[in-house]
């Protein structure tokens, strides 16, 4: 009897133990959460606010790893395309990131579009391999409207021995996916950029011409959020999908695709919703987006859409 009742107490632990370091379906963390889990050796908490922000306060435990570094793989003259699997390793391994680990991302939250900071970590560990990579919802601007703790103390993580062990292509798309997504009707190519770049009326300098690629749907990433307080939280499910198909003008949630903006900055926010919020099977971001795209012969399109 006392060995069944040793055996059934190590058991609840273990349970218990592996439902705290769930995640959720839809790959958000709320501050609860991130609260009660902050100590967990598997969980490692990434800002990706800019260095001064960071610098200022930051949560327990967290590391500054900001937008500009998961843009640092460059392939001729197109930059910010995604890191290459020796700058994923050397980060990673830093950060003291394992390949089972948990990674909690956070952004600002003060801005509609600050998601999009913490949903490109999430694409970058899920490109090479990492699955639970995580977004807490209204950022670093929630955690502190709600007085929970901060600090100015820098973590010195041990270094990990990660490796990168795959490469999932399934969630980027080439120049070439682009150009068969054109003229295959079956394959939606969405923009994840505001009006002013879909219909070229922008003055943006990094890219060669202006406007979208053709077939091309208008679906803003900013509109994946909303304002609660002083921090903007994602759309439920419900509301996501409502914004995300449009009455019919927007996406098939049922049909593959294609996600792009200027640099795959906003594509990336947008592709951490459809994906996971929404539910959609095959959804790839062309990382090269308008900046690699505006410098080719092929067509493009410009104005108010006409479907």
């Amino acid at each position: 009897m006392k060995k069944l009742f040793i055996k059934l107490v190590a058991l609840a632990t273990l349970v218990s133990v592996s439902f705290a370091l769930g995640i959720p379906k839809n790959h958000i963390v709320s501050t609860n959460w991130l609260q009660k889990n902050i100590g967990q050796k598997n969980i490692v908490i990434i800002d990706t606010r800019k260095p001064e922000a960071y610098s200022k306060s930051h949560i327990k435990n967290a590391l500054n790893l900001p937008k500009k570094v998961w843009f640092e793989g460059k392939i001729g003259n197109i930059p910010k395309l995604y890191d290459t699997p020796q700058q994923i390793e050397k980060m990673f391994k830093k950060a003291g990131i394992k390949n089972n680990s948990i990674i909690v991302f956070y952004s600002a939250g003060i801005k509609n579009k600050d998601f999009a900071n913490a949903a490109s970590g999430v694409w970058s560990a899920y490109l090479y391999g990492i699955k639970k990579g995580v977004i807490l919802n209204g950022g670093f601007a929630k955690w502190t409207e709600e007085k929970r703790a901060v600090t100015k103390i820098i973590p010195n993580p041990k270094p990990s021995d990660f490796e990168v062990e795959k490469f999932d292509n399934n969630i980027v798309a080439s120049l070439n996916d682009i150009i068969h997504a054109i003229y295959d009707e079956n394959i939606q190519i969405t923009d994840a950029r505001v009006s002013k770049f879909y219909t070229g009326t922008d003055k943006r300098k990094d890219l060669a011409r202006h406007g979208r690629i053709p077939t091309a749907k208008l679906t803003p990433f900013i509109r994946e959020v909303k304002k609660v307080g002083n921090h903007f939280e994602f759309l439920s499910e419900k509301e996501s999908k409502k914004v995300l198909h449009n009455a019919g003008y927007g996406i098939d949630l049922k049909k593959p695709l294609i996600i792009y903006c200027n640099t795959g900055h906003k594509a990336r926010g947008l592709w951490f919703v459809s994906k996971f919020i929404d539910g959609m099977k095959n959804v790839k971001v062309y990382d090269g987006s308008m900046v690699e795209y505006s410098r080719t012969l092929l067509p493009m399109e410009n104005g108010e859409s006409l479907d």
